[in-house]
């Protein structure tokens, strides 16, 4: 490619763990010959930083991935502020958001010059090559652009066949760490068999005709095998949305395969953080599972009432449910799981059998959220259908129909923000500081790690405990509260947050001396081995909370 058709691209978004979107669209432009720089824009603290990184550069393109409903407003803000800056080139954004908010995307937006629909790798190399031609990029399938006042939608582009196809995704120079071991994440398949109301995986596969697609084991044990010997890392996060497949002798030997393809390639002893569905998760599967080294399971446990699970479009009971997580404690692996106590629907008796499930399962990782409303989701046709829906496209809301449920949520709003439902809450932390406990205990057992393990399970169980006992005593309340009396309702709110608060304190400043204790032990104790991790490789909590 000539130096004139050469484009340089800033590809922007979140890079708390590795953005594979991303890596992979940097790849596809790269293998045409474009200059790709990836920047991190994670947070808006990362504004300042982030704007003058892609000025520098002096991009002909700037593709945002927005991937989350929740920071629109984040990517707003970065546009203006790149225009007004005096950015005159191309601007594009693709991610689920934009997918299904274009023309809100676009209206909202006049900065903004185009989106990219559903997976964006060719659809880019195409904007490129017009942009390389002096043209703007108009007429390309999964491409919306503008022409004059107007906004066009070009057609579906089909989704590609065959994921190996693809070159393998563009990461950064360096892995992750949790534990002081290195982390690097893969995808082995793209979509998901599953048709959960509240997701929208599912809408954004039907479009391109292709629900599900996989990738061969073996090309995926080749991009693992890199990433093992070339970078040291020895701890795999599966990205997938669906990783074991719905068929058990299916789900089984393609485990197998792919165990198979590492050994054969020298890897030897990683430790793999998958997800799975609890429909799907059998003994038979969590042997396989545990003979690839995999030693934390991801479970869409969701509820333990039959009727709120139906109404989400779960294809699972609550006996999968106890089914699954007694399956993953035999096989030696620790599930994690969030439980979303309310839905629009969920009455307040409901609550009980999910904090059953969760008072049976204290030392097992796990945090509670309501359902959310996402664009493309069946969830929200259904709220709009019913005239339900709050909020707007940056964020959608509802309110219950049962007052007593939905006195309880706001209450708990409240009192568990940093506790439960923050991304940097406690419960969440714990997830992760949870799976860096049990890599010490896969990688270097022994007493030291025995003693550490207990702390970190202590720990977790008492968080976990104080959770229940705070959900319970809402319930109470909330079940015999006067509603109509607010000054109740609000002191009750305010004091539990205090004193959740002023006990988790303690507990945060626990959490993080055991994080930092865990990853500069695992550092040293790699090093001997001779496995050294750079010291600028990103760690943090975030890195392990794999949901």
């Amino acid at each position: 490619m000539s130096d004139d058709a050469r484009q340089r691209v800033v590809l922007l978004g979140p890079t708390q763990q590795e953005n594979l979107a991303l890596g992979y669209l940097a790849s596809s432009a790269r293998a045409r010959g474009h200059a790709v720089e990836l920047v991190t824009y994670s947070y808006r603290s990362d504004l300042d930083a982030a704007l003058r990184r892609t000025l520098a550069l002096d991009p002909h393109l700037v593709g945002l991935g927005i991937a989350f409903q929740n920071n629109i407003d984040d990517y707003l803000v970065f546009v203006r502020a790149l225009r007004h800056r005096g950015y005159r080139g191309h601007v594009t954004a693709g991610g689920h958001v934009p997918t299904f908010c274009h023309e809100e995307l676009l209206a909202e937006l006049p900065e903004l010059d185009s989106v990219v629909r559903h997976d964006g790798e060719e659809t880019l190399c195409e904007m490129l090559e017009q942009l390389s031609r002096g043209e703007p990029p108009r007429n390309i399938a999964g491409l919306v652009w503008r022409e004059g006042d107007q906004v066009v939608v070009g057609r579906v582009r089909p989704a590609v066949s065959n994921l190996d196809s693809l070159p393998p995704p563009s990461r950064r120079s360096e892995p992750y760490s949790v534990g002081g071991l290195g982390v690097d994440f893969v995808i082995t398949a793209r979509g998901c068999v599953g048709e959960c109301h509240y997701c929208s995986i599912a809408a954004y596969t039907e479009a391109q005709l292709k629900r599900y697609r996989l990738r061969q084991p073996e090309a995926v044990a080749d991009e693992i095998a890199r990433q093992y010997h070339e970078r040291g890392s020895r701890v795999i996060f599966v990205q997938d949305d669906l990783f074991v497949l719905p068929n058990e002798a299916r789900a089984v030997e393609r485990i197998e395969r792919l165990a198979q393809a590492l050994s054969t390639r020298g890897v030897a002893d990683a430790a793999f953080w998958a997800k799975g569905r609890p429909e799907t998760i059998t003994p038979e599967v969590c042997r396989a599972l545990s003979d690839l080294g995999v030693i934390h399971l991801f479970l869409g446990v969701e509820n333990a009432s039959a009727e709120r699970l139906a109404y989400l479009g779960r294809t699972h009971t609550p006996l999968d449910n106890e089914s699954a997580l007694a399956s993953c404690r035999d096989a030696g692996i620790v599930p994690s799981f969030n439980f979303m106590l309310f839905d629009p629907d969920t009455e307040l008796e409901q609550v009980s059998a999910t904090l059953a499930l969760a008072e049976r399962h204290l030392d097992l990782p796990w945090n509670v959220c309501r359902t959310e409303v996402y664009s493309g989701t069946a969830l929200l046709e259904r709220l709009r259908g019913e005239g339900r829906i709050e909020g707007d496209w940056r964020s959608f809301g509802y309110r219950m129909r049962d007052a007593r449920a939905e006195v309880m949520f706001r209450i708990l709003r409240v009192v568990l923000h940093e506790h439960a439902l923050a991304i940097e809450s406690l419960l969440n932390r714990l997830i992760s500081l949870s799976f860096s406990r049990q890599l010490h205990q896969r990688f270097f057992p022994g007493e030291e790690t025995d003693r550490l393990a207990r702390a970190v399970a202590e720990l977790g169980v008492e968080a976990r405990g104080d959770t229940l006992a705070v959900l319970r005593e809402t319930l109470a309340f909330v079940a015999h509260a006067n509603l109509g009396n607010d000054t109740e309702v609000r002191r009750f709110a305010a004091s539990r947050a205090l004193g959740l608060g002023a006990r988790d304190r303690e507990r945060r400043r626990r959490a993080e001396e055991l994080w930092q204790h865990l990853e500069l032990r695992g550092r040293s104790l790699m090093q001997k081995r001779g496995v050294v991790l750079p010291r600028t490789a990103e760690s943090g909590f975030r890195v392990a909370m794999g949901s």
